[in-house]
């Protein structure tokens, strides 16, 4: 009788041990599993929020210059986005938002598998574009995007993908009947600034970008100081500002609003 109980309790004690052991293992191989994201993430953040802070300040300051101009865009010789002979200011400001779209093709790209969100300015990132992505605020549709996006990245040598310069860019949509059909939205939009509320559409897109910036580059170490624009923005558009984009999108990013009311 002795030897059962014997046997019993060493047979408990070894299932228990087990169990302990097993629940032990769990946080231990969460935290690896956690450290390990946090520096791939770090990495990733590492590697792509310079170019692509640095393309969203050339949105900004082209928008600025812009806002400067009312918006006095070339367009009256080429009209229709479909033309052979594109204009290149338009071309020009269209890559803009292209080499932009690239870089956040590129991160998500390499990024996949691993969670952005765990190094903080990886979480900030993610409700910016998030943001720039909504209905509300995005210049074009989601498939539009990624495919313009698309369009001003190529494969480096090392396989990784880049962004196209600008002559490489013009040349694709200018001498590509699929390119330019796929850059059409994004064209017709750009040809269409003499128009109050496309202007105002891209300056609400450029507020975003400028605190994008602002935000992840508070010294600008990359980027540029840039004032803000809020006397070219209309009333409706300051209340999407303030309430949509800085009350809901960018919530817990730190950013604040100082492109309505100009400190």
């Amino acid at each position: 009788m002795g030897s059962q109980v014997d046997w019993l309790q060493i047979f408990i004690a070894a299932l228990s041990g087990g169990i302990v052991a097993k629940l032990i293992d769990y946080p231990v191989d969460w935290i690896k599993y956690y450290s390990g994201q946090r520096k791939s993430a770090k990495a990733l953040i590492d590697a792509h929020l310079d170019p692509l802070l640095k393309a969203a300040d050339a949105i900004v300051g082209k928008t600025r210059s812009l806002a400067d101009r009312d918006f006095s865009i070339d367009t009256s010789q080429h009209e229709s986005a479909s033309s052979t002979a594109l204009n290149q200011d338009l071309i020009g400001l269209a890559y803009l938002y292209a080499r932009f779209w690239g870089r956040i093709n590129i991160l998500a790209e390499e990024s996949l598998g691993v969670s952005l969100a765990s190094d903080k300015r990886g979480a900030k990132l993610q409700k910016f574009i998030a943001c720039l992505g909504s209905p509300q605020i995005r210049l074009a549709n989601r498939t539009h995007q990624n495919a313009i996006g698309e369009l001003a990245t190529e494969p480096s040598f090392n396989g990784r993908q880049r962004t196209i310069g600008l002559v490489e860019f013009g040349k694709k949509i200018s001498e590509d009947s699929s390119a330019v059909a796929w850059c059409r939205p994004l064209l017709e939009l750009l040809g269409k600034t003499h128009m109050k509320t496309t202007r105002q559409q891209l300056l609400i897109y450029g507020v975003v970008a400028h605190a994008l910036v602002d935000t992840l580059d508070p010294k600008h170490q990359s980027t540029h100081p840039r004032l803000s624009y809020d006397n070219k923005l209309s009333k409706s558009a300051k209340q999407q500002i303030e309430h949509l984009v800085f009350g809901e999108y960018l919530k817990e990013t730190g950013a604040s609003n100082r492109y309505t009311n100009r400190q």
